[in-house]
């Protein structure tokens, strides 16, 4: 019997359906980077590297750069100090609230980065929750915690919204390890000390730094959490920086300038990334493994745990219930205290008169549902036909159209809101379609981690067998394989929705004074100290991260 390597030729249609998917994005994704970049190297329609040698060489960009980075590490390493002892205990210890921390601590992942600033304002702040009830209890007359507006605050939420990554993913990688070189330690006498240190924790370094590295990006980039939270220029990073000249100075060839110089750090950040990223996979056991025993867990190591637990969900949500208490709450008529009442919700609503920036909320969260709609309808069918071809072609072309539909992670969304801002400059009238296109662009890497693993895991068998029966190559596909994508598709469209709802890093940059996101309003009512009505639209977004949270977990449960 001949045995053959040779991989079977796809239908022409498979070849060609992701043509047009990956000739669109790189148009939607080339054109507004090109935009942007093309910019640094033109002074007066003039071929020039002037503004590109002041943005490198100057001690203004350096002293931000330096700044950028210093936030990033601390707050990785604040995210490490919170995350591993957490992968440790639910890795080795038998919890039996292990699904329940896990799950609190994926709360984060689908959260718009405005939510955590309005959540820290209002639970962290100097009227905030937790400094009313320590000053009632202590009787204090004045706040003890004042961290607001300051460095602090910014390397707590950071931590808020990174340290679960590495909690998931040591934990899951932990899991995962096989046993045998452990065991094989403790039978030829070492302790369980030496074990860890010179067996495990080599092992698990992959996944430390791989993590590390992936918050220390997000960090690097972050926006909207250094631009309220930091309280002041002594506090401006590269992207906030970018957004400045572009939008307040109009210094469009410094925006991007510092854009090449935010592109080629992230460039750099992600190269050590796939470096540490595959070793991980190669340090993988694919044999048999042998499932890792879970230890008794003592009296103090359960008060140790669950303190932890306790903590680490108080972290979580305490700021998130503090945006929803609040959007009940108003001071009383008599002026002495607080009461519940509608009003923010008549307000936006249109049930009562509204005042100032509340006006403009319900036509922002109308923009803002129509504009995810959109993004999510338009983002399964793109990221369906660049999995086909990250799946159906040879190695070298999967491998080039994955990194194609990864690229937008590379670039920050401040940067890719720049380049469609200086596009939409020079077409009038076009703002909301632009809007539409950055978001898109910007969810579909998030669509495509959804969907190619999933696709991949489908047998080739199943479409032949349909094709033995009778059914063309695309009606086996249609009829076969789309359904068993279902949970995937629908779990990608749901987190495209949810992240086009609370999107403003390019919205912010792109959006022209006529047009309004409920991100937005939420940050100019923040910033015009209405936080009863910045939290009521903060808890209808809310509501859209709960049900994704609600969606991928049921979705997970479906496929196991």
């Amino acid at each position: 019997m001949r045995k053959s390597n040779t991989k079977e030729k796809a239908p022409l249609y498979l070849t060609l359906l992701p043509i047009p998917a990956i000739l669109l994005l790189l148009v939607l994704f080339i054109l507004p980077l090109f935009s942007t970049l093309a910019r640094a190297f033109f002074i007066d329609g003039k071929f020039s590297l002037e503004t590109i040698q002041k943005a490198f060489t100057s001690s203004y960009t350096q002293k931000i750069l330096w700044f950028t980075t210093y936030q990033a590490l601390l707050s990785t390493l604040l995210s490490l100090a919170i995350g591993l002892p957490g992968a440790y205990m639910l890795s080795n210890y038998d919890i039996k609230a292990k699904k329940f921390i896990l799950a609190v601590c994926t709360i984060p992942f689908v959260l718009p980065s405005i939510l955590v600033v309005l959540g820290f304002v209002i639970f962290y702040g100097n009227s905030g929750f937790l400094n009313t009830l320590l000053m009632k209890i202590f009787s204090l007359e004045d706040p003890p915690l004042k961290i607001l507006y300051s460095f602090k605050a910014i390397i707590l939420a950071h931590a808020f919204f990174n340290f679960p990554i590495i909690l998931n993913l040591v934990t899951t990688y932990y899991d995962n390890l096989d046993q045998r070189l452990e065991m094989s330690s403790l039978v030829n006498g070492a302790t369980k000390g030496q074990t860890f240190r010179y067996i495990t924790m080599p092992r698990l370094l992959p996944s430390i730094l791989s993590s590390s590295l992936l918050v220390f990006l997000f960090c690097f980039t972050s926006f909207a959490i250094i631009l309220v939270l930091g309280g002041g220029p002594q506090y401006t990073t590269m992207e906030v920086e970018i957004y400045r000249r572009a939008r307040i100075t109009l210094d469009l060839g410094g925006a991007s300038a510092y854009a090449l110089v935010s592109i080629g750090m992230c460039l750099i950040i992600l190269f050590l990334y796939n470096l540490t990223t595959r070793k991980m996979i190669l340090n993988e056991y694919n044999g048999s493994s042998i499932e890792k025993e879970k230890k008794p867990v003592s009296t103090i190591g359960k008060i140790i745990a669950y303190s932890y637990i306790v903590l680490v969900a108080i972290f979580i949500l305490a700021p998130m219930i503090s945006i929803i208490a609040k959007s009940f709450l108003a001071k009383s008529s008599q002026g002495n205290g607080i009461q519940f009442t509608l009003r923010w919700y008549k307000e936006l609503f249109g049930f009562k008169s509204a005042t100032g920036l509340m006006v403009g909320a319900f036509p922002a969260i109308r923009n803002s549902l129509i504009i995810a709609l959109i993004v999510a309808l338009l983002s399964v069918p793109l990221s369906i036909m660049v999995a086909i071809g990250a799946k159906r072609q040879n190695s070298l072309s999967s491998s080039l159209i994955e990194l194609l539909g990864m690229l937008p992670l590379a670039i920050s969304s401040v940067i890719i809101g720049l380049g469609y801002y200086l596009i939409a400059a020079k077409i009038k009238g076009t703002g909301f379609t632009f809007v539409v296109l950055a978001h898109l662009i910007i969810a579909l890497p998030l669509v495509l981690r959804s969907v190619t693993p999933e696709l991949r895991k489908l047998p080739q068998s199943l479409s032949q067998s349909a094709q033995t029966l009778g059914a063309s190559p695309f009606k086996a596909f249609k009829t076969v394989e789309i359904p068993l994508l279902k949970n995937a598709l629908i779990s990608g469209a749901i987190f495209a929705f949810a992240m086009s709802m609370g999107e403003i890093n390019a919205t912010i940059t792109l959006a022209s004074s006529h047009l309004v996101t409920l991100p937005i309003v939420m940050y100019r009512l923040i910033g015009s100290y209405n936080y009863n009505g910045a939290c009521a639209l903060g808890t209808i977004l809310i509501m859209v991260c709960g049900v994704v949270f609600i969606v991928s977990e049921h979705t997970k449960r479906i496929d196991v």
